[in-house]
């Protein structure tokens, strides 16, 4: 088994570690081999890692689980980074063409395209941030624009491309790195984790027509619009399902009785709560406390609420309108679970809402299908892609490098 049919993601999310094991197969699709987790906390806060030690022991677990799973080991995996940090910037840029010898139109070459797109994606970053990813947003020339595809052979005086960059802190892309490392796994990429996310429920027609991911997360909401195909706008904010756990907490009753009442019995939206009465333990166990489910339902509602309404503020900055994302939202994560989520989604953001579970993957595995395999699988499927590009890189330098050499040797001979 070669390095390139075996690939793998690992998502170090805030309440833990998943490990996801995949193989290409010869149609270079994509089948679930192995997936490992480890619960835990304490290791990330508000999307940064903050103790090593943790993080590097749940990684450990999950990626042996993930191994024990399928018979396989790995070497290196695709990694996501969130935060408050993880932003992007869409920039333009133009070049003559021909190196401004002529005011009449010529040929757009290849290293054309690559100079302006190089040019458009050379920005100030802010101080202490490194570049994660850089997707080509679309190109134009002579009167036209928003051209998903280079124009490569016609003539023009100029050409311009977009390019939309997705930024991090260096320190804690860093920190993500060696920690990652310190568990025994090299890490080929980090990832944003919404990018991630996109990449395990959204269709090449979703991301073309215009879709919105939000992935809500235990402490932190991961959203990412995309348009055209390439994402557009990006952004993490500090709201996550663990507000709701809390605040159920506030009642009296341990975190993991809290946890469950909310994953099992609390609902999204009033009209989806259950009319009945509960008896729940008191933390340290000594007696017990009766909680109304309607007062819960509230409670998470207005939590709900709070996501969904920054939700609507990240997207109406983007720039593109509700008329315009024809592929509505699509919700995924933990919270994505919760009864009458998708309804008081679309009463909240006026879009169309869906549910996403990864897809167009194979597999076996009852928890690859869950919304909170998002990222992880997300990171196998949109890793394999960053390889491909590399690997395309690679022999295209290669074949450059011995076109250099042959003609250098042929000049000799003259």
């Amino acid at each position: 088994m070669t390095e390139r049919n075996i690939i793998a993601g690992i998502d170090v999310g805030c309440s833990g570690v998943r490990c996801v094991i995949a193989l290409e197969d010869e149609n270079s699709e994509l089948e679930i081999a192995g997936v490992g987790i480890c619960p835990c906390s304490g290791h990330i806060r508000q999307g940064v890692l903050v103790n090593a030690s943790i993080a590097e022991d749940a990684i450990q677990r999950a990626v042996e689980e993930a191994e024990q799973t399928c018979g396989l080991e790995i070497e290196s995996a695709f990694v996501n980074i969130t935060g408050l940090h993880v932003r992007g910037i869409l920039a333009s840029a133009a070049l003559q063409i021909g190196e401004g010898r002529s005011e009449d139109p010529e040929e757009i070459t290849e290293d054309d395209i690559k100079n302006v797109e190089n040019k458009a994606g050379n920005i100030t970053l802010p101080s202490g941030c490194e570049v994660l990813e850089r997707t080509v947003r679309d190109y134009s020339f002579g009167g036209f624009s928003q051209l998903p595809d280079p124009p490569v052979g016609l003539k023009s005086v100029s050409v311009q491309a977009r390019v939309y960059t997705i930024y991090a802190d260096r320190i804690a892309a860093e920190n993500l790195r060696t920690v990652v490392r310190n568990a025994g796994i090299r890490v080929e990429a980090v990832i944003p984790s919404a990018v991630a996310s996109a990449a395990a429920v959204l269709n090449r027609d979703e991301k073309q027509v215009g879709t919105v991911v939000v992935d809500i997360g235990s402490a932190n909401t991961d959203l990412v619009v995309y348009y055209g195909g390439a994402p557009i706008h990006l952004s993490s904010f500090a709201m996550g399902g663990d507000k709701i756990t809390s605040d159920i907490q506030s009642f009296g009753i341990s975190w993991n009785d809290a946890e469950k009442l909310k994953t099992e019995k609390v609902a999204a939206v009033n009209q989806f709560a259950e009319k009945s009465t509960l008896s729940v333990r008191k933390v340290g166990g000594r007696g017990s406390v009766s909680i109304a489910l309607p007062v819960l339902t509230q409670i998470a509602a207005q939590r709900i609420e709070e996501i969904f309404n920054f939700a609507a503020e990240e997207i109406s900055a983007s720039g593109i309108g509700v008329a315009s994302l024809t592929g509505g939202m699509v919700i995924t994560g933990g919270a994505a679970r919760m009864a009458g989520i998708i309804e008081a989604a679309t009463g909240i953001t006026g879009h169309q809402v869906e549910p996403g579970t990864p897809r167009a993957v194979k597999t076996d595995s009852n928890l690859a299908n869950t919304p909170e395999m998002a990222t992880a699988i997300g990171l196998v499927k949109h890793g394999l892609e960053l390889r491909r590009v590399h690997l395309d890189e690679k022999e295209q330098a290669g074949y450059k490098d011995i076109a250099s050499r042959v003609s250098k040797f042929f000049n000799k001979l003259k």
